[in-house]
């Protein structure tokens, strides 16, 4: 790292940490309360079906919303879009405190969803608006490692806040963090994206206004090959990683007998080995470039469908040796994907970002409830899934050399 360089991130070192901060609100929704949800259902009188309703609700709104975060986030800046969303993340969690009913409850899952949303695209905006290439690629890798930590912490934290406070107490938490980070946000966030507002006053107006040219609409969007190439590649090992989490706790405590703990170990060691993967990609992006990082990500997740469909059922080890290694594989190309992603989108990163997150996050679930459907069992389902990224390996071995000339 350059002098330059150093100096850049001195610049940006505040605005970072709360950028970092912002996007944690987007899993503690869902791993800080779930400790409390066997209390839940007896407050509100409510069935186990009813209460997992909230994640879904929650998970629904978080990437639907993306879709009107973008545009939100590139026509008022990311300061007033982090403040948007912090600001309704906290009065959703507020709400879920007075909920008397589960109607009252859905509707604040839905507004800490909406709330996560905003944040979510404008962190993934503000690492494209200040840095490029493998900076953003390796921000956006750290950014992933430390959200894996959240599956791993918050329920030991969520569980110490309803012992002494009772099911309210992660909602309290949340709403106070929410509330901490509007005002942080306020004051060290820019007001506009720093590419965007230094360039686009350099521009005649005539070229301001050439969105087709920028690329600042939907189809133009959708009709980039780096963006549909690296999306779906994001998408598709997302899809995996959500079918794992369905999947994963029927196969160990039914079909293997495996006890709680024992299931909650093997799932934190993959969580683990997450965050651990997520922190060296950064490195695999500078030894080989981005593309080849999300390349060997997806075959890493290939790999692990091809083995679940070898191996027989109810192995546990290669099972979970299996799943680890296509876990490995989505935090992999996870940040060199959306980096690339979003590269040729500068002056509408909101907007690609958004897309992304939808595709992403709604499109892994429809895949998820898709092979459902299919007559298989857990195993051969979350090898179906796995295998589907033989279409993402199969774009980026096409598109490969192209996008290696365009890196140069």
């Amino acid at each position: 790292m350059n002098k330059h360089e150093r100096r850049h991130y001195r610049e940006l070192l505040g605005p970072l940490a709360i950028i970092f901060s912002i996007v944690l609100l987007g899993p503690l929704a869902i791993d800080v309360y779930l400790p409390s949800v066997p209390e839940m259902i007896r407050v509100f009188s409510s069935t186990d079906s009813e209460m997992r309703q909230t994640i879904s609700i929650y998970v629904l709104a978080l990437g639907v919303s993306q879709l009107v975060a973008g545009p939100v986030s590139d026509r008022y800046g990311r300061r007033a879009s982090a403040v948007l969303g912090t600001a309704i993340y906290a009065i959703g969690s507020l709400v879920a405190v007075v909920a008397t009913g589960m109607e009252v409850l859905y509707l604040a899952r839905a507004l800490q969803g909406f709330g996560a949303a905003f944040t979510m695209v404008t962190a993934m905006a503000w690492i494209r608006d200040h840095f490029e290439g493998n900076e953003a690629g390796r921000l956006l890798s750290y950014m992933g490692g430390v959200i894996s930590t959240i599956p791993t912490i918050a329920p030991l934290i969520g569980s110490g806040l309803a012992f002494y406070w009772g099911w309210v107490g992660g909602f309290y938490a949340m709403a106070g963090l929410a509330i901490l980070l509007t005002v942080l946000s306020a004051v060290l966030l820019g007001s506009q994206p720093k590419i965007a507002q230094s360039e686009r006053g350099a521009q005649s107006k005539r070229e301001s206004n050439q969105h087709e040219a920028l690329g600042c609409n939907i189809r133009a969007i959708f009709s980039n090959t780096h963006f549909r190439t690296f999306a779906l590649a994001n998408t598709l090992s997302f899809a995996g990683l959500l079918t794992y989490v369905a999947v994963a706790p029927v196969i160990a405590m039914e079909q293997g007998s495996m006890t709680t703990v024992e299931f909650s170990l093997v799932f934190g060691l993959i969580g683990g080995a997450q965050v651990l993967t997520s922190l060296s990609a950064p490195k695999v992006m500078y030894r080989v470039g981005r593309p080849k990082t999300v390349l060997l990500g997806s075959s890493f997740v290939l790999l692990a469908g091809a083995g679940l469909v070898l191996i027989p059922e109810g192995v546990m080890s290669g099972f979970f040796i299996l799943a680890g290694v296509a876990s490995a594989g989505f935090s992999l190309l996870s940040g060199a994907a959306t980096s690339l992603a979003l590269e040729p989108f500068r002056y509408c990163a909101g907007l690609a970002a958004s897309i992304d997150g939808f595709l992403r996050m709604v499109g892994g679930a429809l895949l998820v409830a898709i092979s459902s459907l299919v007559p298989l069992t857990g195993q051969r389902t979350l090898a179906l899934v796995y295998l589907l990224s033989v279409i993402a390996v199969f774009m980026l071995w096409r598109y490969l050399k192209t996008l290696v000339e365009n890196e140069a």
